[in-house]
């Protein structure tokens, strides 16, 4: 006998990606509702099984940088992806909206962008904005540095 499937059907997932919720969210909110521990990765096979994963969904533009998992829950890599989704015209929920208005504002403040060392233990820091290597109005250096 197949064990039972805990990862919702294609419509439920749909839904939720339709309200702006990340593969994590709906993770845990598959815990919340049955109790289930279900992993992201779970979530985002589903996702890809189902046909309704994006593709191009990495923000290439926003994060130019080949990140290692170390680094894959640093606020500032969390925050890229929240400009990237908002760039590409995705629903951002108002915690996530509001989140990024305020980190780009101290960004903006403090006159600072993002730079990634994949070598160092943090992975990104914030440096002064002189030092951004490109055009557009992402706060990134898209050199890695090493420190």
């Amino acid at each position: 006998m197949a064990p039972p499937q805990i990862v919702p059907d294609k419509n439920t997932l749909a839904r939720w990606a339709k309200e702006g919720l990340t593969h994590q969210q709906m993770a845990d909110r598959i815990f919340e509702q049955s109790g289930h521990r279900v992993s992201r990765n779970a979530v985002s096979a589903a996702m890809i099984r189902y046909g309704l994963s994006k593709d191009g969904a990495r923000y290439k533009d926003e994060i130019p940088w080949r990140t290692t998992m170390v680094h894959a829950k640093a606020y500032q890599l969390r925050m890229l992806r929240l400009l990237g989704r908002r760039r590409a015209g995705r629903k951002l929920n108002k915690q996530e909206a509001a989140s990024l208005d305020q980190w780009l504002a101290q960004l903006d403040k403090e006159h600072a962008i993002v730079a990634y060392d994949p070598a160092s233990d943090l992975g990104f820091y914030y440096i002064d904005a002189q030092y951004k290597d490109h055009d557009s109005d992402i706060p990134i250096r898209i050199k890695p540095i090493h420190l």
